[in-house]
């Protein structure tokens, strides 16, 4: 029997895994393409991971499918499993505030992988630990700046990742944090090609001369990956690797559109945006992220089918901007809300990219759809959007202190929604350990859902 959907704990999930056949944790594995990796498993008892200094875990909840347990082990192993690419020869590549739109092309080289520095900006909130932004503040990057911070102590630290073969620096329209990040980086000779994107237009007519300079810039990358890998360019790989990702970034389209189907809710929020997540790097292994995804999708399919899922929670919510700390999500399912819909500011990775024609077009077109490098009515169109497609009841905004976007956006976008008589609250997420403001968050996010449950009891009325 299916166990009946529900979230538990850090001790109800060592309970679940006990009930794992052994062949099913033992086949489990990453870099399949590799013929003996004993070492490349990675479905694991929360124990494992918490050793590993993932303490956030025993204040969780999680979902209690196999296919859910084995998204988290795919992502909790992903630093262990960059390690595990450099030991088995493969080139590793860094992309520093692309978000998406190279990975499609680093993939495309044989025996390369990806992965996003950029994402260490959760393992402080995950480990409960300041260290990383202890040591990003000694070089310079304090409180007053984005939590991608964290990505340069671990380059300082030179533990939570091997050194990258190259890192690619992306620059122009793009995170001014990271781009600190990537000065203070380029310090310590690690080599960086840098790469400049331009802002997404909204005129239509601006289009080909963005596409055109990104083509260039595309070019030239390439030519620097082909020094890296000493693999010569094959649009052949190319179009393999794009059909690969394009299953991918359907799979969470699909993943997407179920979690958001009438009826109780069937896949948590935090499990829900590790999904969202793959689409940048993949994780570090494209071929397995694939699998992972489509077991997640079927689980979440059959449960919208049947009409299965968590009871009492019925304030759908349209979540924008990535929460650092993932137990605010938790909270926020623990007061009767779901999140049926996102924006975080990773659009780029969602348009199926074109399958046929020039490989620096096709990505150049992808990327004009960011989020992040615009106005900001873009960003207020994506969310009404997914507000009326998801028929959610209001909006959280969960911002950062220091991050460069945050201060200029949040504002007009809390603005224009509430001209459309959206709901909307708006709050900065606080650095691990700061329990007086992290109260005051919680008793706003309470009120808030409260105000929500009110407003839906009048209009039923």
């Amino acid at each position: 029997m299916k166990p009946k959907p529900l979230q538990i704990d850090y001790r109800e999930w060592h309970q679940l895994f006990k009930q794992v056949p052994d062949q099913q944790v033992e086949t489990t594995r990453y870099y399949r393409q590799l013929d003996d990796a004993p070492w490349s498993q990675y479905l694991f008892p929360p124990s494992t991971h918490a050793v590993y200094g993932n303490r956030l875990l025993r204040k969780l909840h999680f979902d209690n499918s196999p296919a859910a347990l084995r998204l988290w082990g795919f992502v909790l192993s992903e630093g262990e499993r960059i390690f595990r690419a450099r030991q088995a020869g493969m080139k590793i590549i860094a992309p520093m505030g692309d978000l998406g739109c190279v990975t499609p092309l680093i993939y495309s080289f044989p025996n390369t992988i990806a992965f996003y520095p950029d994402c260490l900006w959760w393992t402080p909130f995950l480990m409960e630990s300041h260290v990383l932004f202890d040591d990003a503040a000694e070089l310079g990057l304090g409180e007053d700046s984005c939590f991608v911070r964290a990505a340069l102590g671990a380059f300082f630290k030179q533990a939570y990742f091997p050194k990258p073969d190259l890192c690619i620096g992306t620059v122009g329209a793009t995170c001014d944090d990271m781009a600190a990040v990537m000065s203070e980086v380029d310090r310590m000779e690690i080599p960086i090609y840098y790469f400049e994107l331009p802002p997404r237009s909204d005129v239509v007519s601006d289009q080909t001369r963005w596409v055109n300079f990104l083509g260039v810039q595309y070019g030239a990358l390439t030519s620097r990956l082909e020094e890296v890998t000493g693999a010569a360019f094959s649009v052949e790989r190319f179009r393999a690797a794009v059909l690969k990702v394009n299953r991918l970034r359907r799979l969470i389209a699909e993943i997407k559109k179920y979690a958001a189907s009438l009826g109780p809710n069937p896949m948590g929020a935090v499990e829900m945006m590790n999904v969202e997540f793959a689409a940048l790097s993949y994780y570090g292994d494209l071929d397995e992220c694939v699998e992972v995804l489509q077991d997640f999708k079927d689980c979440v399919q059959s449960r919208a089918a049947a009409g299965e899922g968590y009871r009492g929670q019925e304030l759908r919510i349209v979540w924008v901007t990535p929460p650092a700390d993932p137990l605010l999500m938790n909270y926020v399912e623990e007061l009767g809300g779901r999140v049926v819909g996102s924006e975080y500011v990773i659009n780029q990775t969602t348009p199926i990219l074109k399958e046929e024609g020039d490989p620096f077009t096709i990505l150049a077109e992808a990327q004009l759809a960011a989020s992040l490098a615009g106005s900001t009515a873009f960003r207020v169109k994506l969310i009404l959007e997914q507000l009326k497609s998801a028929g959610a009841d209001g909006v959280i905004i969960s911002g950062i202190f220091g991050s460069s976007h945050c201060p200029y956006e949040t504002i007009p976008i809390v603005e224009a929604l509430r001209k459309q008589n959206v709901p909307v609250l708006s709050f900065d997420v606080v650095a691990p350990g700061k329990m007086r403001l992290q109260s005051q968050i919680y008793n706003r996010i309470e009120a808030f859902m409260e105000s929500l449950r009110a407003r839906k009891r009048r209009h039923a009325g």
